[in-house]
């Protein structure tokens, strides 16, 4: 067993931020059980339900929904493994490495967190770009072809620049509240559109039960999609009663995994096999709505994106400049300045040389590589050393491990495999001809 550390961390800690006594984490907990659901909700639930229809395709309906409900309980069970550990270490989860396995370990903890955050920038700027692409469609009825669509990546530079540059993140929390309620507002398009289309024309063309060529990348789509596993120990701290934590947390991954489950079965259901790596490209163009979700979602991701790279910011930021503030020498702030501004341009040049073709092994790619460390392996390695005293423990641990690697390794090669060895290519939709 390991003994107790003094001070509480979060996921990533802010360089300023000091151990505090135990009045001051007790004035903290005041979150209810409530309302860590829905924080919890808030977390998982992103734009990355919207790859789930085209991940349904991949796997094949049945095996998609039993795999979903797969990765849902034992990424349910790794959370849970991660909090017992935290009240044991009462650092952050990297920091909790460094305790468990030395500097190494905290060093790839931090290389997965920044690897995920990227990944999620970079996939989340080309759905930007063709979400942008299709309401310039919509607007000139398909006749402005100056452009071509992958250089529509570019363009959201222009307001994510200064964006990146904000510090404060409570700066945004308000826009942040209204990007929630444009995700609730598309998911519920999604679902009247698709149960409206099945009522009236019946299921999509091609649908499978199993898809056993790209299977592999619905796995790595799914993990992705449960992007909220780094707030999991933030917000059980936060709770006034964190003893209720395990089954806030089993209620919420239940809803949660029946929002992406019904939201990519009847996408796809409804589509088959023309349906798009970003759903929202199979919704009719000429239908105020969908220009309405199409336009709401790209200013979600806008707002989102400067969340979802400071992260990564800080860990390249603190490894460049240690623990020197730009609040306290401006030459500091303005090289930390040009070091977001040049991040945020690389995203947006490797979104460009992936492009929207290959996003869906992409967001598997990603799903692989860094979050399934996140989720399965790093919460079984710390629990076994820290925690883990009987025989069966010890096992569950083992077997968590030895899954995540298993599924890590297998995905990836099975998602380059599907990059270098392309299988049939995917007839792009067309959409101008509504206006024909």
């Amino acid at each position: 067993m390991v003994p107790r550390t003094s001070h509480a961390g979060t996921f990533i800690r802010d360089n300023n931020s000091s151990g505090g006594s135990s009045d001051g984490e007790s004035s903290r907990r005041n979150v209810s059980a409530l309302k860590a659901s829905f924080l919890l909700g808030k977390a998982f639930v992103g734009t990355g339900v919207l790859f789930l229809p085209k991940a349904f395709m991949n796997g094949g309906l049945l095996f998609s929904c039993l795999m979903l409900a797969a990765v849902a309980f034992i990424c349910c069970i790794a959370c849970l493994l991660l909090v017992k550990v935290r009240l044991i270490i009462r650092e952050s989860f990297q920091d909790i490495g460094m305790v468990l396995y030395g500097k190494y370990m905290r060093l790839t903890v931090l290389l997965a967190v920044a690897l995920s955050q990227i990944g999620f920038v970079c996939a989340y700027m080309i759905f930007v770009s063709q979400n942008i692409h299709a309401v310039v469609q919509t607007f000139t009825r398909c006749t402005f072809h100056d452009i071509q669509e992958k250089f529509y990546i570019l363009t959201p530079l222009v307001v994510l620049i200064p964006l990146v540059l904000i510090r404060r993140m409570a700066i945004l929390s308000l826009p942040c509240m209204f990007a929630n309620i444009f995700i609730i507002f598309g998911l519920v398009y999604l679902w009247y559109y698709s149960i409206n289309n099945l009522a009236h024309h019946g299921t999509g063309p091609n649908i499978a039960l199993f898809n056993s060529e790209s299977f592999a990348l619905f796995i790595g789509t799914a993990v992705f999609s449960f992007e909220g596993v780094s707030l999991i120990i933030p917000i059980t701290e936060s709770m006034a009663e964190p003893e209720k934590f395990p089954r806030v947390l089993a209620v919420t991954m239940t809803i949660v995994t029946i929002i992406f489950g019904s939201v990519g079965a009847l996408c796809y259901l409804s589509f088959g096999s023309q349906i798009q790596t970003i759903v929202l490209l199979n919704l009719p163009i000429k239908d105020g709505i969908t220009i309405t979700v199409e336009v709401l979602y790209s200013c979600t991701i806008i707002l989102s994106i400067p969340l979802m790279l400071s992260p990564a910011s800080r860990i390249i930021e603190h490894g460049i400049f240690g623990d020197r503030s730009g609040g306290h020498h401006f030459k500091v702030k303005m090289q930390k300045n040009v070091l977001r501004t040049i991040l945020i341009c690389c995203c947006a040049l490797l979104s460009f040389a992936i492009g929207g073709p290959n996003l869906d092994k992409f967001v598997s790619f990603v799903g692989s590589v860094a979050c399934m460390p996140l989720c399965f392996i790093f919460p079984a390695m710390f629990h076994y050393k820290a925690c883990a005293e009987s025989t069966k423990a010890k096992v569950l641990d083992i077997l968590l491990g030895v899954f995540g690697v298993a599924a890590m390794a297998f995905t990836i090669y099975i998602t380059i495999q599907s990059w270098v060895v392309p299988g049939v290519p995917e007839v792009p939709l067309d959409r101008c001809s509504a206006f024909a």
